[in-house]
């Protein structure tokens, strides 16, 4: 045992109150040496500043020394020191087992408690109140507490790992872990409570009990396969768990349901065959393009089964639509089934579907990526550039197949195309900049840059044609010294153009627009300024309902100031689309002769409209003559095709008429110089009367058409053989008084049919 001498040489190391107290305790030990001891221990004393300091030294005044009274003292101090509720539980429980006063350390106790949150604290006054004061109602009480902060399997959990880590008190710990059950809701909650079990107390008989007597909740095919889990992975039960699987198996309905138990047999038992079966059972019942794709890659990546997978995947191609889709399902056919040759007939299945522009770079970027195979590739990217038609398209092709493949050829093919629909300066400068880099072709370069030239609607535009005429063709002087002086010249009109877009943020309506592109153009003489004026009015027409009249004004600005035919063409175009009687129709193709400046051109695009009508008429089951005749006007009228004309008319005449359709033919024959045919005609259309008031109607027609009046006169007088009773020839003879006011004429038609009224009614 240490003597006083070896307790003084220690003295010197001791630092902290526990230190001192530690050393006191050894000098009460036989042979005791109290004497010293009270000496540490009053050196203590005059370090405590915490509640716990004072209860360390006066646990030894009363465990080694004996003296209560000066630990009484020291408890007093202690508990004058008490902050916390945890403080003073600490001092309630020393007095309490210590001074055997358990009515103050009752008292202490209670007060901790008014301050307890945590689980903890209020078991460790649970204990004290048991073991400490041996209140075992207040002990009760702690407890139930602490059962009301949980409210969770997980939170008995850590409460019965604080217990047994804190206080190694492996009965209690169970005691409250016992209590968590009754948060078992379910199978997948009863497990996790077998795995507290299991994990915190390793009671094989207790994780066994609770996870048999869960088998009768077992309602639905997933409750069967976590229960299984349960057997296997917290028993190694391999056998109940293949009975449970084979039970959830029974009652497996649903897809996810039979995906349920497949997970389950492979996850638990690796058993492939089951599994397999069980993944069979749910691709029937799932349609979800997603679960599908996970369905196969379990069944390839897990179980092997290619066969299997491939059934599942040519269910997702057929639910593929996008790009993107074929993508991800090619993707994972790569990853998860590495079948390059599947991977190749699925990719080129998705070239047929896929159609935008987009869909095929992409699609032809993952080819590349997973197969390397440029040549599949580049087929790819050249139905992409048939499906291309704007400028945005092309270059995102264009730049694809340089990162990919990097042809030169394919390149060429696609720039060719983007320079037909290439429109404005950037978009041509574009173009520059690229038929450099990639193809190095100076002649098309120029090419490109002079459109460029051609186009230029700013000042920021003319600077940068300028400065990629000095970089790509420095060596072409008469080009650098036009462009820069171009370039001096817009500079130097800044100011002009400067207040010219001022204005243009003021226009608003056609009329406007329209305006300032004419003082553009006399003042400027820019046409690709007043082309970008022209361009927001049409924009301006779009957002209205449609007026010929207003497109009319935009396509003569266009015609005027740009000769641009195309886009005069694609106004004029919308314009007949709009038309849906041919009055209207005829307005449009009248203003295409009538307005453009080129003649021909005007004609063309007038006989393409009246084409497409003739077309319309033909394939119409309720034409009429009139169709025709209107056509036939137009054509002679407009166009000065009298070929055209006449194979018109020619139909009208088979098609048949009445009286006046045949007087209209015939005034049209008249037109076209055929009078053969207007005689024939006019004979149709008097044969067609059958009645006194369609002479007359068709009298007065005639006279409209300003026909000589012995002509009429010969035509009309046929009435007098073609009508038979005698009340029809009398209208007829009255008519001559009205459309001729010729009374010789009419006293023979009376008189010639006189003899004919023998009765006294007639």
């Amino acid at each position: 045992m240490a003597t006083r001498t070896d307790l003084e040489a220690r003295e010197s190391t001791c630092k902290t109150v526990e230190d001192l107290v530690n050393l006191a305790r050894e000098a009460c030990t036989e042979p005791a040496d109290t004497d010293y001891a009270r000496t540490l221990l009053n050196k203590a004393e005059m370090q405590c500043q915490f509640p716990v300091d004072y209860v360390k030294v006066a646990e030894v005044f009363v465990q080694g020394l004996s003296d209560h009274a000066y630990a009484q003292g020291l408890y007093e101090q202690a508990e004058e020191a008490c902050f916390e509720g945890k403080e003073f539980a600490e001092v309630g429980y020393s007095i309490a087992l210590n001074l055997g006063n358990k009515e103050k350390g009752r008292e202490l106790l209670k007060k901790a408690a008014e301050e307890a949150k945590e689980l903890s604290e209020f078991l460790k006054l649970a204990q004290y109140a048991e073991k400490g004061v041996g209140d075992v109602e207040l002990a009760k009480t702690l407890f139930s507490k602490v059962e009301e902060k949980c409210k969770s399997i997980a939170d008995f959990r850590k409460l019965a790992e604080s217990v047994l880590k804190d206080q190694n008190d492996v009965e209690t710990a169970r005691t409250l872990y016992k209590k968590g059950a009754r948060y078992c809701g379910d199978i997948a909650a009863t497990v996790t409570y077998a795995q507290g079990v299991q994990e915190l107390f390793a009671d094989t008989a207790w994780v066994g009990q609770i996870l048999g007597d869960a088998e009768t909740d077992c309602q639905f095919p997933k409750d069967f396969v976590v229960l299984a889990s349960g057997f296997k992975n917290l028993l190694n039960n391999r056998d109940k768990a293949s009975e449970l699987l084979g039970q959830g198996a029974e009652f497996a309905m649903a897809g996810d349901e039979h995906l349920d138990v497949a997970q389950g047999y492979w996850d638990l038992l690796q058993d492939s065959p089951a599994a397999a079966k069980a993944y069979g059972k749910a691709l029937g019942e799932i349609n979800d393009r997603t679960k599908l794709l996970e369905l196969a890659k379990a069944v390839a990546s897990n179980l092997g089964n290619k066969e299997l997978a491939k059934t599942i995947y040519a269910k997702v191609e057929g639910k593929s639509a996008s790009g993107a889709d074929w993508i991800k399902l090619v993707q994972s056919i790569c990853d998860d089934l590495q079948d390059k040759d599947y991977a190749t007939e699925v990719y080129h299945r998705a070239e047929s579907k896929l159609t935008g522009t987009g869909d095929l770079i992409a699609l032809a970027s993952e080819v590349l990526k997973n197969l390397n195979d440029r040549e599949h590739a580049e087929a790819i990217y050249r139905k992409a550039l048939r499906a291309t038609g704007d400028f945005n398209g092309f270059i995102k092709l264009l730049d694809s197949v340089q990162e990919k493949l990097a042809d030169k050829i394919l390149a060429s093919d696609i720039l060719d195309q983007a320079k037909v629909v290439a429109a404005t300066t950037p978009e041509f400068l574009q173009l520059v900049e690229r038929v450099a880099t990639i193809l190095g072709n100076k002649d098309f370069s120029a090419q490109m840059l002079a459109a460029a030239e051609e186009r230029v609607a700013s000042l920021d535009e003319m600077s940068k044609v300028t400065e990629a005429v000095k970089q790509h063709f420095a060596n072409d002087t008469a080009w650098v010294q036009r462009v820069t002086e171009k370039l001096e010249k817009r500079t130097a009109n800044q100011a002009k153009y400067s207040e010219f877009q001022k204005r243009e943020e003021a226009c608003h309506d056609l009329q406007d627009y329209l305006s300032l592109s004419e003082e553009i153009m006399k003042v400027l003489d820019d046409p690709f300024y007043a082309g970008k004026l022209l361009t927001s009015a049409e924009k301006v027409l779009e957002g209205k309902s449609f007026n010929f009249g207003l497109y009319r004004n935009l396509i003569l600005a266009v015609d005027t100031y740009l000769k641009d035919q195309k886009w005069v063409k694609r106004l004029f175009d919308y314009c007949a689309q709009q038309c849906h009687h041919f009055a209207a129709l005829r307005q449009v193709g009248q203003s295409a002769v009538v307005l453009l400046a080129d003649k021909e051109f005007g004609k063309q695009l007038a006989r393409s409209y009246y084409q497409s009508y003739e077309k319309q008429v033909v394939s119409r089951a309720d034409k009429s003559v009139y169709d025709y005749t209107k056509l036939c006007t137009a054509i002679h009228e407009d166009l000065q095709d009298d070929l055209w004309a006449k194979a018109l008319l020619d139909k009208a005449e088979t098609l048949g008429a009445d009286h006046l359709g045949f007087a209209q033919m015939a005034k049209l024959a008249e037109m076209l110089g055929d009078n053969e045919w207007v005689d024939r005609l006019y004979l149709k259309a008097v044969n067609g009367c059958t009645a006194a008031a369609q002479f007359i109607q068709l009298g007065n027609r005639l006279r409209s058409y300003r026909m000589k009046s012995e002509q009429l006169r010969s035509l009309y007088d046929k009435g007098a053989e073609i009508l038979k009773t005698p009340q029809e020839q009398l209208r007829w003879a009255e008519g001559i008084i009205e459309l001729f006011n010729h009374r010789e004429w009419a006293r023979q038609g009376y008189d010639r049919i006189a003899p004919r009224f023998t009765s006294d009614s007639d």
